[in-house]
């Protein structure tokens, strides 16, 4: 123990010396927070400071002599015993920083970082001085220690190869003692600081060199005003002619012990690459976080090892419907059902993780709202140096693929029954000809044996539509092999026992991603019954066909639509024996009425059939065929009428019979309508005459007798001279509607746009009285009668200003074309009409409103009616009472 003391007072504790220096060092080293010691070669404790007592918990006395490895973990001790010989050895001086575990005499562990130099004198290794200081964490990965401080018998020298500027104040705050580092670190020379106020120095040369001077200045200064706090930031240098730029962290504290108590001490640590780490980190982190949260298909979030949330991206509040404020801290056994919450699934989940390191599972999860969906869950287990830190939990939402893999497995089942039950052959056939898969249907078409032998041989022979045996690159399976191309509907007849039957062959291939074709599913369906039925069917329409076209003859007289001419009734008997089994042998009569019209070999036989039908004004109608003997077989008297034939006939008859009805109908109505519109027009005409008397003779009775009647007289003539206009009015709308057929103009081109305009012009008073606003697309341009087509939209213009209730009218116009006709639309908001009403208001004199609530004559949309029929349209109207009326009319559209 002798040379123990020996050592530790000649660095730590020397009182025989009490040099300004050692005194200056004594107090650095006792007042630095950091652990300073020193051992002997052996490894044993000859000096420590106060920092190492505290750091450790044991006195001061119980240290010294002792070995290195009571304080730190065996592991660390064999590393710094290696470090120490390497360095003897080697001369190797790494620059990262020694990490170990001090245990405390309270048994605690204090995770700490160790730099190290060894002291050598002339060739001797004389001990190893170490400089500690707690961290709240470190990476155990690191194992390289530090870079060693040169050798010197000087803490002083320790500490300024040590890379930490070191500033040592008074109690007047002036620098007593700064380090190297103190110089290379602010650009300073230590022999123009020591000695000045630290505050001035601060302030005129110091705080410049920083990046945030003014924050810097105060933060300092700011210790300087009590000297009772410990202060510790970071702050960064800038760069300069006799400086680098750096990061560096600030500690300082009060000296409260020496020949300096009451002054203070002020450490600057160089954290420029933990600084460059921190921002690299935090960069990927945020580059991490970013990508996490841009991927919103997946709920991707953190878990501390007791399972609750620690993080939570966009895709887990899509996917969960929690936003991070609400999950952030609740336990992920949330996301479970309550059925698997009691069964323990998430912790076993979390287990399974913990020991495995990655656990995945597929479930019901719970969102927020209660509803469930099918989740994918990845769970992987996170450590740092052996302990685990937590876990990363990634979620899919797979309920659209469940549900598609449970409809894609029913489908399957489906198919797979209907495919056993289908009444059409089905096979997957493979190159070479044998049979992946055939239903039970196909083997009963193609006699395919239980054993499965080759597929092609089992069809047996195949045929064409002409009986022709088909070589093999032309029947449907080898043939979309060979081409690549689906054969459709190939009929092929087989030979069987019973007769040959006819099959309906699909066949189309099936092809890899590469386009190459690996197999083929053919379909065949039974149509010998088809074809039996299509043979007797394609007779009939023949025995058919010739029916038809004797009644398209007939059919010829009723489209033309007039009475038909000599020649056309003519043509009709002339082409009808051909429609019968002996056409040359066959004569026709058919008669109408007198008139009598035959073929030219007519004349009255014993074979004969005859049909006779009457018109609805008694007109006969009669057809007589004969059937004359063929000179070339005297003796043939056997020949005679189909059945069929006779109902042709008969057809044929009735066809005429039509014909003519509608011929009289249309003459009648014709006569019907002229002598109305003679008789419309002429009383309407012949009234006027007696109509303007009766009016003048009122007029002058007005005039002359007005003083000396009463009151009632007064009003009788009134109600005479209203009648007699209104007896005007109603015989002028008379008149114009006898003459829409008679006084109209030809049909041309007509721009429906002017016309409106036109008739907007005339309007144009009655649409300011009535505060009204009336908008209308673009109309087209139609056939028709302009003068005609002005009086359809006057009419219905002022109708709708008329019946427009309280409220300002409301008026649009539309057209929509559909085929060869456009619809044009007037719609209104007024009082509306009752669907019970909407054909009677068309019909001539018909009013819906007493004179007292509204004027007019009935007449108006009679005669919109008339003049829209007139164009080939129709007109109708669409309301309900209250929701307002839209009237509609078709015309025909030009060819342009």
């Amino acid at each position: 123990m002798g040379d123990v003391a020996r050592v530790s007072n000649e660095l730590f504790r020397n009182e025989g010396d009490d040099s300004d220096s050692l005194r200056r060092c004594r107090t650095l080293v006792n007042a630095i927070d950091d652990g300073i010691f020193q051992l002997n070669a052996e490894g044993r404790f000859v000096a420590i400071n106060d920092a190492v007592v505290s750091l450790t918990g044991s006195p001061r006395a119980d240290l010294l002599g002792e070995h290195v490895s009571t304080v730190i973990e065996g592991p660390d001790a064999k590393r710094l015993e290696k470090a120490i010989r390497t360095r003897l050895e080697e001369g190797i001086h790494p620059d990262t920083t020694f990490n170990l575990v001090v245990e405390s005499a309270a048994g605690g562990r204090v995770p700490c970082e160790l730099q190290l130099s060894v002291l050598v004198d002339d060739g001797e290794h004389r001990g190893t001085v170490g400089v500690v200081r707690a961290v709240d964490d470190y990476d155990r990965t690191n194992e390289r220690l530090p870079s060693a401080w040169t050798a010197s018998d000087s803490i002083a020298s320790v500490i300024n190869e040590a890379n930490v500027g070191v500033f040592v104040l008074d109690d007047t705050f002036d620098v007593v003692w700064a380090d190297e580092t103190i110089e290379e670190y602010f650009g300073l020379m230590r022999s123009e600081i020591v000695g000045r106020d630290k505050p001035t120095l601060i302030r005129e040369t110091i705080a410049d060199r920083l990046d945030d001077p003014e924050t810097f200045a105060q933060t300092v200064l700011a210790t300087y005003e009590d000297n009772t706090s410990v202060e510790q930031f970071e702050c960064r240098v800038t760069a300069g002619t006799d400086r680098e730029a750096r990061w560096l962290e600030h500690r300082s504290k009060p000296i409260e012990s020496g020949p300096y108590a009451g002054g203070r001490i002020e450490l600057y640590y160089d954290i420029t690459d933990r600084k460059e780490a921190q921002r690299a980190r935090e960069e990927s982190e945020q580059r991490f976080q970013s990508l996490v949260d841009a991927v919103d298909e997946y709920a991707i979030f953190m878990l501390d090892p007791d399972g609750y949330v620690r993080s939570w991206n966009k895709g887990a509040e899509r996917i969960k419907g929690y936003s991070a404020s609400e999950i952030i801290g609740e336990h992920f056994s949330t996301f479970y059902t309550a059925d698997d919450r009691e069964d323990g699934v998430p912790e076993r989940n979390l287990t399974r993780a913990y020991e495995t390191g990655t656990f995945e599972d597929e479930g019901w999860r719970v969102r927020s709202d209660g509803s469930r969906f099918w989740a994918n869950v990845t769970i992987t287990a996170i450590y740092d140096e052996g302990e685990l830190q937590g876990y990363a939990k990634i979620t899919r939402d797979l309920t659209e693929r469940r549900e598609q893999e449970q409809r894609l497995r029913r489908e399957y089942e489906l198919s797979e029954r209907i495919l056993e039950t289908s009444p059409v052959g089905i096979a997957v056939v493979n190159p070479d000809g044998s049979a992946a898969r055939a239903n039970e249907r196909m083997g009963e078409l193609l006699d395919l044996p239980d054993d499965g032998p080759a597929y092609t041989t089992a069809q047996r022979d195949m045929y064409d539509e002409n009986g022709d045996l088909l070589p093999i690159d032309q029947r449907p399976v080898p043939r979309v092999f060979e081409t690549g191309d689906a054969v459709t509907d190939r009929e092929i007849r087989l030979d069987r026992p019973d007769g040959p039957q006819w099959l309906s062959i699909n066949a189309r291939p099936i092809a890899n991603e590469h386009g190459e074709i690996e197999q083929v599913v053919e379909t065949a369906t039974d149509i010998t019954d088809l074809k039996e039925l299509a043979r007797r069917r394609k007779r009939e329409l023949e025995e058919r066909e010739k029916e038809l076209d004797a009644v398209q003859l007939a059919t010829n007289l009723l489209e033309t639509g007039e009475q038909p001419a000599p020649d056309l009734l003519q043509e009709f008997v002339t082409g009808l024996p051909q429609f019968f089994q002996y056409p040359e042998r066959t004569a026709v009569c058919v008669s109408v009425g007198d008139d009598e019209v035959t073929t030219d070999t007519y004349e009255p036989l014993e074979r004969r059939i005859t049909a006779s039908s009457s018109t609805v004004n008694d007109t006969s109608i009669a057809i007589d065929v004969v059937l004359h003997d063929d000179p070339s077989l005297a003796a043939d008297r056997t020949a005679t009428f189909s059945e069929e034939e006779r109902e042709l006939l008969e057809t044929l008859a009735t066809l005429l019979k039509l014909h003519f009805d509608r011929r009289e109908y249309i003459d009648e109505l014709q006569a019907s309508n002229e002598r109305l519109e003679q008789f419309a027009y002429a009383a309407s005409h012949d009234l006027q005459e007696p109509l303007r008397m009766i009016s003048s003779y009122v007029q002058l009775i007005e005039s002359r007798y007005a003083e000396v009647l009463d009151e009632d007289g007064e009003e009788f003539l009134a109600y005479a001279i209203d009648g007699a206009e209104r007896m005007r009015e109603m015989i002028d709308g008379l008149l114009e509607y006898s003459r829409v057929e008679t006084r109209g103009d030809p049909f041309e081109p007509v721009d429906l746009d002017v016309v409106l305009s036109d008739v907007l012009a005339d309007l144009q008073f009655s649409i300011e009285e009535h505060d009204a606003e009336i908008t209308a697309e673009s109309l087209p341009t139609v056939m028709g009668d302009a003068s005609q087509l002005r009086q359809v939209f006057q009419n219905l213009l002022e109708n709708a200003l008329e019946y427009s209730g309280d409220e300002p009218p409301r008026v649009r116009i539309d057209a929509e074309r559909t085929g060869d006709e456009w619809t044009i639309s007037v719609s209104d908001s007024g009082i509306g009409i009752d669907v019970d009403d909407n054909e009677r208001v068309f019909e001539v004199f018909q009013r819906l409103h007493t004179r007292e609530e509204y004027t007019g004559t009935g007449i108006g949309l009679a005669l919109c009616r008339r003049i829209v029929e007139r164009h080939g349209g129709v007109i109708w109207v669409d309301s309900e009472p209250g929701e307002g009326a839209t009237f509609s009319f078709t015309l025909p559209a030009t060819d342009s």
